[in-house]
Order: C-alpha cells, then sequence, then structure tokens
C-alpha cells in the first residue's frame, strides 16, 4: 500500500525532475549552485507531511553532529525580520538538503502562478532574478506551480486534517 510519505517522494522526484531538465536545456541561464542562498526565505513553512522527514532528518543531524545541531536550533531563535536566511542553512548550505520541502526544490525554476490582480487571468511566469537574464525561460522548464502545490495540500489533508503549516525556523528550534 502506498501512503502519503511515498507519494511524497514521487512529488519531490518530479520536481528534482523537472529542475535537472531545466538546467540541462538552459544550462548558463541558472546561477544556482551550491552555496547560493538567495531563495531561501527565513519565514517559509510547511506542512506537517513535510516537516515530519525534516524533523528526522534534524534528529540524525543531532546524533552525527550536535555541535552543529546546536547551531541551526540557535538560528532558529532569530525573529525572521531579523534574518536573512532560513534557519537550516549552515555557511550557506542546507542542512536537510535530501529532506528539503518542495517550496525549496522549486526556486531557481521559472514558475507559472496566477497573477495576483488577475486570479482567474493567465498565469504568470516568475523566476530569481539571478537566474534567466539574458533571455527568458523556454516554456518547457516553466513549473506549473498549482502542478505541485495541489497534490501537496492533499497529501496534507490525509496526513494531518486541518493542521497548521510548520514554520521552518521551528524545526530548526525542535518545536
Amino acid at each position: 500500500m502506498t501512503g502519503p510519505s511515498d507519494h511524497l517522494v514521487q512529488l519531490r522526484a518530479r520536481v528534482d525532475q523537472h529542475f535537472d531538465e531545466a538546467i540541462a536545456r538552459t544550462p548558463a541561464s541558472f546561477a544556482c549552485r551550491p552555496g547560493c542562498a538567495s531563495c531561501c526565505d527565513p519565514r517559509f513553512s510547511v506542512f506537517e507531511v513535510e516537516a515530519a522527514p525534516i524533523r528526522e532528518a534534524l534528529a540524525a543531524l543531532a546524533e552525527r553532529d550536535p555541535a552543529l545541531r546546536q547551531r541551526i536550533r540557535e538560528q532558529g531563535q532569530a525573529e525572521p525580520e531579523g534574518s536573512s536566511a532560513c534557519a537550516l542553512l549552515v555557511d550557506g548550505r542546507c542542512s536537510v538538503y535530501a529532506q528539503r520541502p518542495l517550496i525549496c526544490r522549486s526556486h531557481g525554476l521559472p514558475i507559472a502562478v496566477p497573477d495576483p490582480a488577475r486570479p482567474d487571468g493567465p498565469l504568470t511566469v516568475d523566476h530569481c532574478p539571478l537566474n534567466f537574464v539574458d533571455d527568458p525561460p523556454p516554456r518547457a522548464s516553466v513549473l506549473i506551480l498549482d502542478a505541485i502545490n495541489r497534490p501537496l495540500a492533499v497529501l496534507a489533508e490525509i496526513t494531518a486534517p486541518g493542521q497548521a503549516r510548520v514554520e521552518l525556523a521551528a524545526l530548526a528550534r525542535d518545536e
């Protein structure tokens, strides 16, 4: 039987594959690289279905490197408004990279989202200002964000009905 976590793994794999294909299509258009953290916002939150594997990754990190885990806890104490980056970053790199949430996996990709001024109108393409500076992204590289967010919301409701989102900083603090 397939459970919600299996579906999350499949959803992650789809986004990762889309990202890999987009980079292969136009490698010079992407500034994304290890150590780049310009998309890593300190105010991100996730559904419980994504919080659980992050907690597991942080627990494993505490076993391997207690000092590093403590550093992440301390970073999580900072107010998001006073911080410029996610509490889970260590020296510009994600401490839970293999378990990072879908919002983080999609960053850097050009995404199609509803225009806030015209929610029923055509989708608007947005992307990191460091990417695609010379040419617009190819259509095949654009991720339709609802194609990820809708199944994620269903998984969230199946896993923890009605539960509030969890801030990544709260996970860093072990909350």
